[in-house]
């Protein structure tokens, strides 16, 4: 069974359209932002933000940066804005913008995205938890047993065309006991809906080289990986509340998580997660 996703309305749009992805300095008029973010609640949460066209073309660039802003519905004289920071979803193809707020309230909250120099684009509207599904910040990381290496071939257990073997050396629920720091990525490569899982594992297996005393655990989506049509959910997925694919977890020495990335991110964000 696939994992069923609300958010894959939204990153199909930004996987969508080929190589036509605009690098201009500004937005067309019927260009639109909306959420790309599945797991929203209350506390310091982090916002991805799309922007297409009413073709489904993505249109987010380096070259236009924007500000974001967010306030709850009625409180609208209490905006928080921010810049959006550009990231690349697959180089050179793809990108969302993102920005870190507070959330202090649950409920529905208004957005605004605001090119620079240019009118806003439409507001939208976010949901925001009282918790998140997926564990949150300061939450004890599940203690899921998923396969290893050492038990079977990597094709059995992973979708990456390039697979490093750290990545599955020990099983998630040893790593997050281990008393080291740990990074894992929820991704299946071959069978993302969002074409980005393999990007965003491949960005987290860059940095692995770096950090020989944390530990790395890729934790592939589905089982029976030789039979697309019987594809299974693993019980990690459902252990850590996972609406989407990828995720990145950052837990500390002590099995605490400590940043959770939804979908993208960037190398730097998980760096400065493991610093501290």
């Amino acid at each position: 069974m696939r994992l069923t996703i609300a958010l894959l309305v939204v990153l199909l749009v930004i996987a969508a359209c080929g190589d036509d992805s605009v690098e201009s300095a500004a937005f067309p008029d019927e260009a639109f932002a909306l959420a790309a973010s599945s797991d929203l609640a209350v506390g310091t949460d982090r916002l991805l933000v799309a922007v297409s066209d009413e073709k489904g073309t993505r249109l987010a660039a380096p070259s236009i940066p924007v500000t974001i802003a967010v306030w709850l519905e009625g409180r609208e004289d209490q905006p928080q804005v921010l810049p959006g920071t550009f990231l690349w979803a697959i180089e050179d193809v793809s990108g969302l913008y993102h920005a870190t707020f507070e959330f202090d309230q649950p409920g529905f909250w208004d957005v605004r995205v605001t090119p620079d120099g240019s009118a806003p684009l439409a507001d939208f509207t976010i949901q925001v938890n009282p918790e998140p599904s997926t564990p949150g910040i300061g939450d004890p990381a599940p203690l899921s047993e998923t396969p290893i290496g050492g038990d079977h071939p990597l094709a059995e257990i992973s979708t990456d065309n390039d697979p490093n073997p750290r990545f599955y050396e020990i099983s998630l629920a040893d790593a997050v006991a281990s008393g080291r720091p740990t990074v894992v990525v929820f991704a299946t490569p071959k069978f993302c809906q969002t074409a980005i899982c393999g990007p965003t594992l491949d960005r987290v297996k860059a940095i692995a080289d770096d950090y020989p005393d944390v530990n790395f655990v890729h934790v592939e989506v589905y089982t029976n990986l030789d039979d697309p049509a019987n594809l299974q959910v693993v019980p990690a997925v459902t252990e850590w509340g996972l609406l989407s694919e990828p995720w990145v977890f950052v837990v500390d020495a002590d099995g605490i998580v400590v940043a959770r990335f939804e979908g993208v991110v960037a190398p730097e964000e998980i760096t400065a997660a493991l610093a501290g």
